[in-house]
């Protein structure tokens, strides 16, 4: 019993530092109360422990996706996947507690931001709960991001716990000195970089609409008319608060129109009209309908005044079972498989927008969460990232926060700023430092107007990507061989 309270704590601690709530600073030391059970544990209970703080870890972080706004036949199918993918989540910890009590807890750092990378490839990605991710409202803790991306900041996380331990269990005062030098060390990278930034000359002012629309009724024929009519009306309000500063841009939110607006008809003619009269791009989300492959995608677009329709993108990494099922497009049995998802293909075209203000790319919705994506946007010239999303599902709790924190960190490893308009929030503007310049609240009617300073900024992340958790996979058989060949 002692050690399932060992268990569950450790899980509620860490669990605490991704909700809204201010704790973030619990993964400082979250994992020490269920390193002390896997540490005189035979190997066999090591792989089970790991595999039951896993799934505690998922239940009390994720716990919100039982209050997804979904029919209810869907939603007893959800909950039974739900818990196979707390239990898949666990596996994870579970084989990595498993080697770190073979090899030593100082393999931990490694093993865990490796199965941490491995956790968030492929079509079955979700780096959800990935450590790092728990720092992103510290900005001076997050520097550190530039030079090896999040996943660097997880390995961090997980060799202060290991040292920490180390220390309570033996009282020794090296350990702690030690500790304490590898905890500062980042905090003072991020004291320095923060305290050396460079003034800007390239300046970009966005509006922002969050027009709140519930996304259970947003695609039906008699709220079309009024989504529209509050996009439009959002816009103008945008327009009229930058007097001062004449808008670049205006962004609407994940498919903001309940319509394929690349197809002629009365609603495309609204949104280029206002385009034209507020002299404004307007960058929108929208379903895309190819008509040659018959295909749908989640996509986006670049309306220009007196130009329409410019440009486009469609979303690269669809949501497993919410847009798609993985890979059904290599095994045609899954085609047949229905859950109520989407059927959404995926695009293939990393697009850059270009205006003759900026250069940006979009992430639709998660894809905010995978490093990768945003990396090769910015290397093909992005120097600003935006973010459209409908979170709507996802309801008040803790979800929204969870998502939203998570493009925080891709500013920091990309030296590039970013802007989030959500249909029901939380929208926000964020610098290339990580400092979140301004950001609305959940579920209302809001706008945000801001002005960017492009501050001409380079990263080792930007240059190298993931080398870290890479380096990480690459030393896990290595430090398995060397534990072994030493008996």
């Amino acid at each position: 019993m002692a050690h399932l309270l060992l268990i569950l704590l450790s899980a509620l601690l860490m669990s605490l530092s991704f909700h809204p709530i201010g704790l973030h600073f619990f993964a400082w030391f979250g994992l020490i109360p269920v390193f002390f059970v896997i540490y005189e544990a035979k190997l066999i209970k090591s792989f089970f422990t790991g595999i039951l703080f896993g799934f505690f870890f998922s239940l009390f972080s994720l716990f919100w996706i039982v209050f997804l706004q979904i029919e209810t036949n869907i939603k007893i199918l959800m909950l039974f996947g739900m818990v196979l993918m707390f239990l898949y989540i666990g596996l994870y910890y579970g084989a990595g507690f498993l080697l770190g009590r073979l090899c030593g807890f100082w393999s931990l750092p490694f093993i865990l931001t490796g199965f941490e990378y491995l956790k968030g490839l492929g079509e079955l990605g979700f780096p959800w709960l990935s450590f790092g991710y728990s720092q992103a409202r510290y900005p001076i803790v997050i520097q550190q991001a530039s030079i090896y991306g999040v996943y660097g900041i997880s390995f961090w996380l997980v060799l202060i716990n290991v040292l920490f331990f180390y220390f309570l269990r033996g009282k020794n005062f090296k350990n702690f000195v030690l500790f304490l030098s590898i905890f500062f060390l980042p905090v003072i990278f991020g004291f320095y970089r923060l305290g050396n930034i460079k003034s800007s000359q390239e300046i970009f002012t966005i509006g922002i609409v969050q027009p709140n629309i519930d996304p259970n009724l947003k695609f039906t024929p008699e709220m079309r008319y009024e989504t529209f009519n509050r996009l439009i009306k959002l816009s103008e309000e945008c327009h009229k608060a930058s007097q001062d500063k004449p808008l670049d841009l205006i962004i609407w939110p994940e498919t903001a129109t309940p319509i394929f607006l690349k197809i002629p008809g009365e609603y495309q003619n609204k949104v280029l009209q206002l385009s034209d009269r507020l002299n404004v791009p307007i960058f929108t989300g929208t379903p895309i309908y190819d008509r040659n492959k018959h295909e749908i995608y989640n996509g986006a677009v670049l309306i220009e005044p007196e130009k329409g329709i410019t440009q486009e993108y469609k979303k690269l990494h669809l949501v497993p079972f919410g847009e798609h099922i993985p890979f059904d497009r290599y095994i045609p049995l899954f085609r047949k498989i229905e859950f109520g998802e989407g059927d959404y293909s995926p695009g293939t075209e990393y697009t850059v927008f270009t205006t003759k203000q900026i250069k940006f790319s979009c992430l639709i919705c998660f894809e905010s969460i995978f490093p990768e994506i945003s990396r090769k946007f910015v290397r093909l010239g992005a120097k600003m990232l935006v973010n459209i999303t409908n979170d709507g599902w996802f309801g008040k709790i803790s979800g929204p926060q969870q998502h939203n924190d998570m493009a925080i960190l891709r500013t920091v490893e990309n030296g590039v700023p970013l802007s989030r308009c959500s249909n029901t929030g939380i929208s926000m503007v964020v610098d290339q430092y990580g400092r979140v310049i301004i950001e609305t609240g959940l579920f209302e009617e809001n706008i945000i107007v801001s002005t960017i300073n492009l501050y001409k900024t380079k990263t080792m992340y930007n240059l190298l990507g993931d080398l870290l958790p890479i380096i990480a996979l690459i030393a896990i058989p290595v430090i398995i061989f060397l534990k072994l060949y030493s008996f």
